[in-house]
């Protein structure tokens, strides 16, 4: 039997298999920290009431949807044919001498990056944008045929969404290869904290640490990327400021309340 109360309607009563759900649910949209962290104290919670099950359900539901939209529509997206990048006059970058071995390291990150490959594929499909293949790292290119004003080259796991790659084939391969480094960055977050893990983390980061500053775009090669060194330490302006503080505040008012119900309970 499951908790008191808790929904029958659910298909997997018997706690071992509420056990395994949850576990799974936890380390595919949070990875192997959420899972260990619901392991060790969610699964003891106390039973939440109606309207936040509702919301949590929700929640659930919406980010196991986006992970299973991605994976299916990796899945189906065949790009083993897509045309090695090559920028105008035609010269390609990352031609077929360059092919990169599928080692099992490079295995692991297209793997653990499928769901959000898949997600970028899907906006690459809708927008009707030219994909091709960087040969070299075997990595995929989705290239807007039109640049745009302020915006940014994206990297979604194993595929980068580009405003417009420049035209001469090595710097186009050498911004490639940039992007193609944040591969494993990706990787590496979501199977420790799911796929959300790594914009956030990067989010958190630049807001600090922005332009050449951040430590992901460091760790790619600022000057393949386009940046220029702007050195280590972090901006402390008015929005970091003020960030900081409410969190310190968010921080002592949770350490407040949980003494108060641990007198309580006392």
């Amino acid at each position: 039997m499951g908790r008191p109360g808790s929904p029958s309607w659910w298909g997997y009563s018997h706690p071992h298999s509420r056990a395994a759900a949850h576990l799974l649910f936890w380390l595919l949209v949070a990875g192997v920290l959420g899972a260990a962290w619901w392991w060790a104290r969610g699964r003891h919670a106390p039973l939440r009431s109606t309207a936040v099950r509702v919301v949590q359900g929700v929640l659930a539901g919406l980010a196991v949807g986006a992970i299973l939209v991605g994976t299916v529509w990796r899945g189906l997206t065949d790009l083993g044919d897509a045309p090695v990048c090559a920028a105008p006059p035609g010269e390609e970058w990352g031609s077929t001498a360059q092919v990169v071995e599928l080692t099992p390291s490079l295995f692991a990150q297209k793997v653990a990056t499928w769901p959000e490959t898949g997600l970028a594929m899907l906006y690459a499909d809708a927008r009707g944008l030219t994909v091709c293949r960087y040969a070299a790292a075997d990595y995929y290119v989705a290239v807007v045929p039109v640049a745009e004003a302020g915006k940014r080259t994206v990297n979604f796991g194993d595929m980068v969404l580009s405003p417009r790659f420049p035209t001469v084939p090595s710097e186009a391969a050498e911004l490639a290869e940039h992007e193609s480094h944040h591969r494993p960055q990706w990787a590496v977050a979501t199977l420790l904290a799911g796929p959300a893990a790594f914009p956030v983390a990067y989010g958190v980061d630049d807001f600090f640490f922005p332009g050449a500053r951040n430590h992901f775009e460091r760790l790619a090669g600022l000057e393949s990327g386009g940046y220029v060194e702007e050195g280590h330490a972090p901006v402390l302006g008015a929005p970091q400021v003020g960030v900081l503080s409410a969190a310190a505040l968010g921080a002592a008012g949770l350490a407040v309340r949980r003494r108060r119900v641990a007198r309580r309970a006392g």
